[in-house]
């Protein structure tokens, strides 16, 4: 007898160890429950996970998009759905954070052996998409509620089931470490027990600012000669003897910066989906200094040690956002503990809302 089918469809390669990301929680959801049948990506993990690549774009010209779409960007996908379509009564093709997978995947819907529902995850703050579309999605994951309801303005009347998922950071990764643990880690990346250290994680688009980090850090190294700061995600180096430049690393790389440091900045300029990297700071013990755009005044929402800057270009509210952080934590002493942070943002809450949100008619 023929089964129903959960697909996941990315066009990043899963399994992942990297940087932050949807990839990261998606990861782990799959290797801990097997949650979906198959994982369309650019990895041949093991039998589940069928290798699909995402092509560029032959051309941009608007009369041929459709064809582009359908036989080159997107084949690789449609093919194996159709295959495993054969096999199937339905298909549930969970399609993340990409709409032109999402589009090809629309254009040839009725083409399948099966019924196919198709769940958009989306990630980012506004979801704008041509009518046609919208009403083919069954349903539209959303971070946050101000995006979704941003999102919806444009068509009120005919948007798709939309369902607030939100994010999971895994508090067994991003945590506080204890007094004990914090010096020792401390002292095994060169830092001592009284270094004040402020740490950037994202990487070289200018959306994520890392100009005007650097424009901080010439007042600050100035101001407060002793500061030690951390720079991850970045290929670029700040020429500082203070400043570590570290570049490209894992997740669970990321996490042990983290978790040795006090002071975190989000400097980035975009209406952000979520804002992940601030939230795993956060939640290892960090006060956290972000722009106030996107959803990111959401999700910090009455969380203690955040402070949000409405001018994004403005450097001296930065600076006097860190002053007041450090006088808020007697220059980074206090730290919350593990039972506090547990709490925030947590994965496994995340997981049962988004199997929830999947699984609900």
């Amino acid at each position: 007898m023929k089964q129903s089918l959960k697909i996941l469809v990315s066009n990043r390669a899963l399994p992942t160890n990297g940087i932050g990301s949807w990839t990261t929680r998606l990861t782990k959801l799959n290797l801990d429950n097997t949650f979906f049948d198959f994982v369309l990506s650019p990895s041949s993990f093991d039998e589940n996970y069928l290798y699909c690549k995402k092509r560029r774009f032959i051309t941009w010209r608007k009369e041929v998009r459709n064809l582009n779409l359908k036989y080159w960007v997107a084949i690789d996908y449609i093919r194996k759905i159709k295959i495993l379509s054969k096999k199937a009564n339905k298909i549930v093709a969970v399609i993340m954070d990409d709409v032109h997978l999402l589009e090809a995947i629309i254009l040839v819907k009725n083409n399948f052996s099966c019924s196919i529902e198709i769940i958009f995850s989306f990630h980012g703050f506004k979801l704008d998409l041509k009518e046609g579309v919208l009403s083919s999605i069954d349903k539209i994951f959303f971070l946050s509620q101000k995006g979704y309801e941003i999102s919806k303005q444009k068509h009120p009347d005919n948007f798709p089931k939309s369902i607030v998922v939100g994010n999971g950071i895994d508090s067994s990764i991003f945590f506080p470490l204890a007094d004990e643990s914090f010096l020792k880690q401390r002292k095994a990346f060169g830092f001592s027990a009284k270094d004040e250290i402020l740490i950037w994680v994202a990487n070289d688009r200018p959306k994520k600012g890392i100009h005007l980090f650097y424009e901080i850090l010439n007042v600050l190294l100035l101001e407060a000669p002793n500061l030690k700061v951390i720079i991850i995600g970045s290929k670029n180096e700040y020429e500082h003897l203070n400043v570590s430049n570290i570049g490209p690393i894992s997740n669970d790389r990321v996490a042990e910066y983290l978790k040795i440091s006090n002071y975190y900045m989000f400097t980035t300029f975009y209406e952000e989906g979520f804002g992940l990297s601030m939230v795993e700071a956060l939640k290892c013990g960090n006060s956290v200094i972000a722009t106030n755009k996107g959803a990111i005044p959401e999700v910090l929402h009455e969380l203690d040690n955040v402070y949000l800057i409405n001018y994004t270009n403005d450097v001296k509210k930065w600076i006097e956002a860190f002053y007041l952080a450090r006088k808020d934590t007697n220059f980074g002493k206090s730290r919350p503990s593990k039972v506090e942070t547990d709490k925030i943002w947590n994965y496994n809450n995340w997981e049962k809302r988004f199997i929830k949100a999947i699984n609900e008619d």
